[in-house]
């Protein structure tokens, strides 16, 4: 077996001769002349040939050193879930544009666009994964509209050219009833535009998708006028599935599998939330803490599937923005767009709060405040670093919080005594032994758990939709074990002395091992690093485009013009840095984490990942076809009306003094 990366086969010709067995294969080609061998007459003298007059014309091909070929076969290693795929796919969910985003890269052909697309098939976004799938849709299938077959009849002949231009989607089969074709029959008319609208949705959410759609088409034309605009946007593709009652949609699909959707799952729910879990549990005791804790992994869990299925109404929903639309209307998705401009700028705000507190905890000799002022100020031209560099960054923070972790295990088990050894626990309670801190405790508890607002960018990028179900079980498995170790750990060590960062029990201690604390240190102060530029990002984006400032939604004339604007230059760089100096500023006048941790969990939180989603849910298929059961509904509209309650208890307990609570400051 050859370590060297297979690519699969572009062409028929390319198939055959990629056999092993067969003469002039891709293997017993010298790997600088495989891509001669491909020619399209599929003669390899014509390969040679070629590559004669490439060598008259001048060095432009270059033999690659067997370094850079390693390396390449390492990146392209392990098929679908390579590493080179693995950054790609971590890169477009990291991109995700949550709140109105500007669609461009939503090309797709239907059955009356491809002549007009004319020799455009270079620019479009729809892609085929296989070779044999490309081959199965090329068929004509223009014949869809005629009578189902029946017993004696000749069937419908296909046209003998295939097809040159992508089809829009998928082709499914529906099934009839006929003599001898009981399960078979031609595909029918399954939407005669460019996308399909589900029959469940409600007469106002049906129009509203058309909305949507408009936008897809005015976004398709106009990266047909301007295919240079696509160049760096990820391919599309568009299937048809035909639902248990006989219903076909169509979903967008991408080219995440289900590891990359775990993994970037994991991304987005593993933060700084999770050193504030410990606290939780004393606020709440063993037994509410750990009920509240599984009760939102549970419930943030059902919610997520809920968003999947309003996406699955239409082809034109891709975001929590389109969903709220879907709902209600132009409002919705304003409202939505403030509240994620909240809850990205309490996220950093916390960032900011923990990166001043542990590093003051190490380097007491600088204020709290001057700390704080370091890592804000100094993060600032990062808010305009190209955003591919800054999503790869990304992924830092899991191995951080991982370190963290493993850090605050072995500083339990090299400690012997108490307070801060899990060889001598601290002294636990049941249940709390201040009962007015339990509602403080429940912004606490559901803070790791807000990652819906990319979920539906992550669920639009799969390259099988339908085992999202199972993505999000082995996310919440692993994140939740996460979150429970982090809690029962610092709760075991410090007990009523855990502080509102766990870390800081730690780094205020000289019974540990200094160089471990170094490192917690190092650790959390890479987290901000590599969060609150990617986190300013959509805060920008959605600002600059309030102002018509935004580069990504206008013309290519208007664009050149704002890029050499000194005034629009001026407006995007104000943006940049008012976004780092406003959570400065919101950082120094509430210093607590735990506080804004609590606020953010029970104002935030509870209505990103509970509330609107079964609202939106409810709303959408609110019709006389709908399949949510009565059951569903009553289940719904308790877990709302409870949620409801529960958020406004924490927050207003989140903004009280804690010395109205009865917490010693």
């Amino acid at each position: 077996m050859t370590g060297r990366s297979k690519q699969p086969p572009s062409t028929w010709d390319a198939y055959e001769r990629g056999r092993a067995s067969s003469f002039g294969s891709l293997e017993s080609v010298p790997e600088h002349e495989q891509q001669y061998a491909l020619s399209p007459s599929g003669s390899p003298h014509a390969g040679l040939h070629h590559r004669h007059e490439s060598e008259e014309q001048g060095p432009e091909l270059r033999r690659r050193s067997s370094i850079t070929r390693r390396f390449e076969s390492l990146r392209h290693r392990g098929g679908p879930n390579s590493i080179d795929n693995f950054a790609k796919s971590l890169q477009r969910a990291a991109g995700f544009r949550e709140i109105t985003p500007i669609r461009r890269g939503s090309i797709s052909f239907g059955e009356h666009d491809d002549e007009e697309a004319g020799g455009a098939e270079q620019s479009t976004a729809v892609h085929h994964r296989s070779l044999l799938r490309q081959q199965l849709h090329d068929y004509d299938v223009s014949q869809a509209d005629e009578p189902a077959v029946q017993d004696g009849t000749e069937a419908p002949t296909l046209t003998e050219q295939s097809r040159l231009l992508p089809m829009q989607s998928h082709q499914s089969m529906k099934s009839i009833s006929g003599p001898g074709y009981d399960h078979l029959r031609l595909p029918s008319v399954l939407g005669t535009s460019y996308g399909s609208i589900s029959s469940r949705l409600t007469a106002t959410a049906r129009e509203r998708a058309s909305i949507l759609f408009r936008e897809h088409e005015e976004a398709s034309r106009r990266a047909l006028e301007h295919p240079e605009e696509l160049k760096d946007e990820p391919p599309v593709t568009i299937e048809r599935d035909v639902l248990p009652d006989g219903e076909v949609i169509e979903r967008t699909i991408g080219e995440s599998t289900v590891p990359m959707t775990v993994f970037n799952s994991t991304n987005v729910l593993i933060g700084v939330g999770i050193l504030a879990l410990s606290l939780g549990i004393r606020y709440s005791g063993w037994v509410l803490g750990l009920i509240f804790l599984t009760l939102a992994a549970i419930s943030t869990s059902y919610t997520a599937k809920l968003l999947s299925k309003c996406l699955d109404t239409n082809t034109a929903s891709t975001t929590y923005g389109d969903i709220a639309f879907l709902a209600f209307g132009t409002w919705g998705r304003n409202f939505v767009e403030a509240l994620f401009i909240l809850e990205l700028t309490a996220a950093n705000v916390a960032l900011v709060i923990l990166f001043g507190d542990s590093m003051n905890s190490l380097f007491p000799v600088l204020e709290v405040t001057l700390w704080k002022a370091i890592i804000s100020l100094g993060l600032i031209p990062l808010n305009f670093v190209p955003f591919k560099t800054l999503s790869f960054s990304s992924v830092i923070g899991i191995f951080c919080c991982f370190g963290i972790i493993t850090i605050v295990f072995a500083d339990g088990l090299i400690k012997p005594d108490s307070p801060g050894s899990l060889r001598e626990p601290a002294t636990t309670y049941a249940f709390p032994q201040n009962w007015k801190t339990v509602p403080l405790s429940l912004g606490l508890f559901m803070s790791p758990w807000g990652g819906h607002s990319v979920f539906p960018a992550i669920y639009k990028d799969m390259r099988h939709p339908y085992k999202y179900g199972k993505a999000l079980k082995y996310t919440y498995t692993f994140t939740y074990g996460l979150d429970l170790t982090m809690a029962v750990l610092g709760y075991m060590m410090f007990g009523d002395k855990v502080r509102d960062e766990v870390t800081s029990n730690i780094l205020r201690s000289t019974a540990y091992p200094q160089v471990m604390s170094a490192i917690i240190v190092v650790l959390i102060a890479i987290i901000p690093i590599t969060k609150i530029p990617l986190s300013n990002r959509p805060m920008m984006d959605t600002i600059n485009k309030k102002f018509y400032i935004d580069l990504r939604q206008m013309e290519p004339k208007a664009r050149m013009h704002s890029e050499s604007s000194w005034k629009h230059r001026f407006a995007r760089g104000a943006v940049g840095i008012i976004v780092n100096v406003a959570i400065l500023g919101i950082s120094i006048g509430f210093p607590d984490f735990d506080s804004i941790m609590a606020l953010m969990g029970s104002a935030l939180c509870f209505t990103i990942c509970i509330i609107l989603p079964i609202v939106f849910y409810l709303r959408i298929f609110n019709s006389e076809g709908s399949a949510v059961s009565i059951f569903e509904r009553v289940l719904a509209w308790f877990l709302v009306i409870v949620c409801i309650i529960l958020s406004i208890l924490g927050t207003v307990f989140a903004v009280l003094p804690k010395e109205t609570i009865g917490i010693p400051t």
